[in-house]
C-alpha cells in the first residue's frame, strides 16, 4: 500500500475513534452490542470506501479540494449515522425513545464533533493529496 492511502486510512480510524467517544452518551450502555461500538470496526468501513473513491476520484482527474470536500461530506454522514447507532445502543436499547426523540438527543451533541473532526479530516486530506511522492 502507497504512503498516502495507509496515511488518509489511518487518519480516518483515528478521527472516526475520536468522533464517536466525544459524542457518545456517558451514561450506562448494553453490554451486549458493545462490540458494534469498537473503534476499528467503526472507521474501517469509511475508510476502505474513502480510499477507494479517492483511487477513483484521481483518476477521473478531479480537483483536490473537490475530492477532500465529497470525501469529508460522505465521512460527516457517517459519523452522524454511527452517532445514532451508538446512543441507540448506549442510552435508547435500555429506554423508550421513539425515532424523532433520539435524532433529538443525537444532532445537538453531534455537530460540534462533527464540525471539529471533519475539518481536521478536510485540511490534513488536502494537505495529504498536495504532497508529492
Amino acid at each position: 500500500m502507497t504512503r498516502k492511502p495507509l496515511l488518509i486510512l489511518l487518519m480516518i480510524l483515528f478521527l472516526t475513534a475520536l468522533q464517536v467517544q466525544w459524542a457518545s452518551p456517558v451514561e450506562g450502555y448494553d453490554a451486549d452490542n458493545i462490540n458494534a461500538l469498537s473503534p476499528e470496526v467503526l472507521g474501517l468501513y469509511p475508510g476502505v470506501l474513502i480510499v477507494f473513491l479517492l483511487a477513483v476520484f484521481a483518476r477521473r482527474g478531479m480537483a483536490l479540494v473537490r475530492q477532500a470536500g465529497i470525501c469529508t461530506a460522505l465521512l460527516a454522514v457517517y459519523w452522524l449515522l454511527a452517532n445514532y447507532v451508538t446512543f441507540e445502543l448506549r442510552v435508547a436499547s435500555w429506554s423508550t425513545f421513539s425515532t424523532a426523540e433520539a435524532w433529538l438527543h443525537v444532532l445537538p451533541v453531534s455537530i460540534f464533533s462533527i464540525l471539529a473532526c471533519g475539518g481536521a479530516f478536510f485540511t490534513t486530506t488536502l494537505f495529504i493529496l498536495r504532497q508529492q511522492r
